[in-house]
């Protein structure tokens, strides 16, 4: 079976926090320490790898920030876009 690859861009949007960079800097760091190929961007990160290597990330992200701030995160993943 071949592997699944993706490219996924993510953006994190902290929701009435008084210090929103802490909290998207948080995000960047758990990013950074993936060990997947990634890319900041001024409104979001663009993150190319195993499938199953991002969902994993996705979900190490949103239950990390749960109680540390209200947010949203927004999600377009593609197989073919980068791959």
């Amino acid at each position: 079976m071949a592997e699944k690859i993706m490219t996924c861009e993510i953006a994190f949007i902290p929701l009435g926090t008084g210090d929103y960079i802490a909290d998207v800097e948080r995000v960047l760091e758990i990013i950074k320490n993936s060990d997947l190929e990634f890319k900041i961007s001024d409104m979001s990160t663009t993150i190319k790898g195993k499938a199953d290597k991002i969902f994993s990330l996705i979900e190490k992200i949103y239950y990390n920030e749960y109680d540390k701030t209200k947010f949203i995160i927004s999600v377009r993943m593609s197989n073919v876009c980068g791959c």
